[in-house]
């Protein structure tokens, strides 16, 4: 497989590329992401592509608070810090609804979730109307990476595209469980859980 390089200005051949279940890595306010449309095929494509265990499941991305209660439970102190911190770098962890497939989750009934604080990524997900599976750019257990030469270096042939900018961050969303009712920290990141306290009083 031949990876095709895209820039930004390319959203409508990167937007066929996803629907035809082909993977798309591009650049993110966090760290470079690989894409997915929420079909099995593609997402297991993932997996392959990176080495990925199987009992990790794939975050998704969203355009909007809306869409994410379309496919996950949202409760009130969730709904709260998504207005608050969405979009950002931040990635919150709901109990998906039942009529999402069990393969988007690898039979968990949980899901991370994050709106990106970039235009471009939401202008693709509102073109296709449907949240991306969106997960880091790299062979697991690896660093993330953030300058899409690397991305290409690691992953060319194993992907339909590429976007060719480098990543705006320089470390991954933290990880929030908001599934219950209460807050808890899954993976540090950018901002604190602290801070996202601080802005619930």
């Amino acid at each position: 497989m031949k990876t095709i390089r895209y820039s930004k200005d390319d959203k409508e051949k990167i937007v066929k590329a996803l629907k035809k279940g082909g993977l798309v890595a591009f650049p993110t306010d966090t760290v470079f992401g690989l894409a997915c449309i929420m079909e099995e095929k593609a997402i297991k494509k993932v997996y392959a592509a990176k080495g990925r265990s199987f009992d990790k499941p794939l975050p998704m991305m969203c355009a909007s608070l809306n869409m994410i209660k379309e496919v996950a439970y949202v409760n009130e102190l969730a709904e709260k810090i998504a207005e608050k911190f969405m979009p950002g770098a931040l990635t919150l962890v709901f109990k998906k609804k039942d009529e999402i497939p069990s393969y988007v989750t690898n039979g968990k009934d949980s899901i991370g979730i994050r709106i990106p604080d970039d235009d471009f990524i939401l202008g693709l997900i509102n073109d296709l109307g449907l949240p991306l599976m969106v997960t880091s750019a790299n062979i697991s257990g690896e660093g993330s990476l953030l300058n899409w030469e690397d991305v290409l270096e690691a992953m060319d042939g194993k992907i339909a595209g590429i976007v060719c900018e480098d990543a705006r961050g320089q470390t991954a969303s933290t990880i929030i469980d908001v599934s219950g009712e209460e807050i808890k920290m899954l993976r540090e990141g950018p901002m604190s859980l602290d801070a996202i306290r601080e802005a619930l009083q």
